[in-house]
């Protein structure tokens, strides 16, 4: 499987890129913009979101750093187990959801068959913070469950797909033949999920 891409830099980088959920609990810095930025018209984003669909940015975790306000009204930075003041949820077994625990914004998704990288939702991108032009809609995926009443843009110049994309389910089909491996830091999917 290809890795998630990384900045090509030598020393370090400085943050490009900040954001927060919509109460400020939960915020967000890259030293990267994102690598591709797609729209999923799927069923569970839509539902996740209240909209026709969710956008998210592709980042490499190591470029990303997470925080969450404390009741102090400074920010603790979290490191390994996002579930340390992010709320986690599943709705399938090939990923996990992250969630603002107080407010409820969509964070983030994490596909198991990525574990170098993490699609952060871009409504939570705060445009004044951004340094550098983000790149265009590369996609949009799970075309075969998008809304009815919701009517594309005839022409946007992005890639149409009625799931995922070719090369990502070529992955997720890898992962799932190598036993459906998850990464350690985030807890395994509950055997049933109710909301």
């Amino acid at each position: 499987m290809e890795p998630t891409p990384k900045p090509a830099s030598e020393g370090p980088l400085p943050v490009v890129l900040r954001g927060s959920c919509l109460c400020g609990t939960v915020h967000v810095e890259s030293r990267m913009l994102p690598e591709a930025i797609t729209a999923c018209h799927c069923v569970e984003c839509r539902k996740a979101s209240s909209n026709p669909f969710l956008t998210f940015g592709l980042f490499h975790n190591d470029y990303v750093q997470w925080a969450v306000a404390t009741p102090s009204g400074g920010r603790r930075q979290l490191h390994g187990d996002l579930a340390d003041g992010i709320r986690l949820t599943y709705y399938s077994d090939v990923a996990v959801r992250g969630w603002c625990a107080r407010c409820g914004t969509p964070l983030f998704m994490k596909y198991h068959c990525r574990p170098d990288g993490t699609s952060i939702t871009l409504g939570m991108v705060d445009d004044q913070h951004t340094v550098g032009t983000m790149p265009p809609l590369k996609e949009h995926i799970f075309l075969a469950e998008k809304a009815a009443w919701w009517n594309m843009p005839p022409h946007d110049g992005a890639a149409r797909h009625a799931g995922f994309n070719e090369p990502f389910s070529r992955r997720l089909q890898d992962w799932k033949a190598r036993g459906r491996p998850q990464r350690l830091d985030l807890p395994p999917p509950p055997t049933k999920f109710k909301l």
